[in-house]
């Protein structure tokens, strides 16, 4: 009898709790990167059937990943929403944020900058929409302090001229950039067995790819018929992309619009279609720097006496300065002829460790591990050779011949990959230590870019973290399971985090109708100061046992 009664009165827990106990609604993650001198501290949070548990502070030097849920899928309009707003400890003017996720006209998270807070490119007031994907993650890092100016999140379109002044001195080797993986495949234009499912790795063009930041392009040129494409191929398999024509337009369009930016197409995988040969003779490699030598407005085509070979080792305002014009540069593999007789061919030299720090797995963990290993055996120094850091997934083979499901192509294997990069690369990054290139899939925002932008403001400029482990709860506990055949460990995790999250939801339910005797289960559990909570409607309510009666 008494079971029974302990049973119902669970039941009924459950039941005023919501339904959002019997299926997951959509979720996914916020990665918050604090690379400023002040603790961030929660002075306010609030939710509404979501799940919405932020840090009460996220010190100096440290990152936090957090995972956040929607109860209830409303589609594009909902009810359903949720805020955690930090306040920057010690900082000489008020300065504060607000994390905000929001379910009408689509889901998303946003963040509003309070007080007197800024970064370049984002006034006092902003807002910033990080967006959301299913599973995903979303990035919001700010970096530097305000003597200094910050940068967030949002950088400017053309970040490099608003940052000239900390990058400028800099060389290529001492800087991260945003760099395209077969960067010309948004489309496809010509197919030989292959799809977009398993041939495009952009789902926007390089005109995009640059207002989101992108910088370095991995440029596949392929001849076919006097027409020049880009490629996917494996061997003769695989389809062609943009023209390289079009990719002429997609950057003359953004350099006359943002000028005084340092581009660089990496020409690579070359192929004559009509021979299906890897290499292509002397007179077609002329061809192509014609066709880009008369097409560029900005191709950088100046041969001052005194540069080295290795134009990696040169400041970048050597290239740009504050006003200029853009600069273009065609990198070309080592057995590429010159360009022509009057330019001497010159190297920016990449360390390409283990074919171009490519992983070659379909496994995110495996990703993160061979990335940072990689990055800790190649990049020693700030002056170490250029070092390529790639966070792809390869597509497994039954995912390659999935044609009719969206949820196994290349585009949609780039969310877990940027989740990986976002919430792990902190693990190898130091002062001395930090990838120049950042090469994704999927250039959908500025968050890569901005990722590239922080790490010039913080790490290039002799800052360490103050703590090299990923916080976070959810991140740990997904390192300690084990992988199951057919199956990835993320995959596995997040259904055993949400039974986890779930069970003990129930226990804790009955054992709070069992222990409280008929009282409310609910209490307020307030972050707020009283001033702030005059502003804001009462928070969530929230299941609390007291620790009395677990103890007792």
């Amino acid at each position: 009898m008494h079971i029974s009664r302990l049973l119902f009165r669970t039941a009924i827990c459950l039941l005023v709790s919501g339904s959002h106990l019997v299926a997951a609604g959509p979720g996914g993650y916020v990665e918050l990167a604090n690379l400023t001198p002040y603790e961030w501290k929660l002075k306010y949070t609030h939710s509404y059937h979501m799940d919405w548990k932020f840090p009460t502070t996220i010190p100096a030097g440290t990152t936090q990943e957090q995972y956040f849920e929607w109860w209830y899928d409303h589609g594009p309009n909902g009810d359903c929403g949720a805020e955690a707003t930090y306040e920057l400890v010690g900082s000489p003017e008020p300065a504060s944020f607000t994390v905000q996720a929001r379910q009408k006209k689509g889901k998303r998270i946003e963040i509003q900058f309070g007080d007197e807070l800024s970064s370049i490119g984002n006034p006092i007031g902003s807002l910033i929409t990080l967006g959301y994907t299913h599973d995903g993650t979303v990035l919001f890092v700010l970096a530097g302090n305000e003597t200094s100016s910050y940068v967030s999140t949002n950088p400017p379109v053309a970040w490099m001229q608003a940052t000239l002044p900390t990058i400028g001195s800099k060389s290529l080797r001492e800087i991260a950039m945003l760099a395209s993986h077969d960067a010309g495949m948004s489309q496809v234009t010509r197919g030989y067995g292959g799809v977009a499912h398993n041939t495009v790795t952009q789902s926007v063009h390089i005109y995009q790819q640059l207002i989101y930041g992108a910088r370095w392009f991995d440029i596949r040129p392929v001849i076919r018929k006097g027409k020049w494409y880009t490629n996917h191929l494996t061997g003769s398999v695989g389809a062609f992309g943009r023209t390289i024509a079009d990719i002429i337009k997609d950057v003359n369009h953004f350099t006359n619009e943002n000028p005084g930016e340092l581009i660089v197409l990496d020409l690579t995988h070359e192929m004559d279609r009509m021979k299906w040969k890897p290499r292509l003779t002397p007179e077609q490699w002329q061809k192509l720097y014609d066709l880009l030598y008369n097409g560029l407005d900005d191709i950088w085509a100046i041969n001052p006496t005194g540069l080295p070979d290795d134009l990696s080792t040169v400041p970048i305002e050597t290239f740009v300065q504050e006003g200029s014009k853009s600069a273009v540069f065609i990198r070309v593999p080592d057995h590429a002829p010159a360009f022509i007789s009057t330019i001497q061919k010159r190297d920016t030299a990449i360390e390409y460790s283990t074919a171009r720090s490519f992983s070659n797995t379909d496994q995110p963990s495996y990703l993160e591990k061979d990335q940072l290993s990689k990055l800790s055996l190649y990049r020693l120094s700030p002056t170490s050779r250029m070092h390529q850091s790639t966070w792809t997934i390869t597509q497994r083979l039954a995912h390659i011949l999935d044609f009719g499901n969206p949820a196994t192509s290349i585009i949609a294997d780039a969310v877990p990959a940027h989740r990986k990069l976002y919430s792990t690369i902190w693990n190898g990054l130091s002062s001395t230590t930090y990838p120049n290139l950042v090469e994704v899939d999927d250039i959908h925002d500025s968050q890569v870019a901005a990722l590239c932008v922080a790490i010039n403001r913080y790490f290039a400029m002799g800052n360490d973290l103050a703590n090299l482990r990923v916080d976070g709860g959810r991140l740990a506990k997904r390192r300690m399971v084990m992988a199951f055949k057919g199956r990835g460990v993320d995959g596995v995790m997040e259904g055993y985090e949400w039974v986890g999250n779930r069970v003990e939801w129930f226990l804790k339910a009955s054992w709070c109708s069992l222990k409280m005797g008929g009282k409310p289960c609910w209490t307020e559990v307030e972050t707020e100061t009283p001033a702030a909570k005059e502003k804001h409607v009462p928070l969530t309510r929230v299941m609390e046992v007291p620790s009395s009666e677990i103890e007792g």
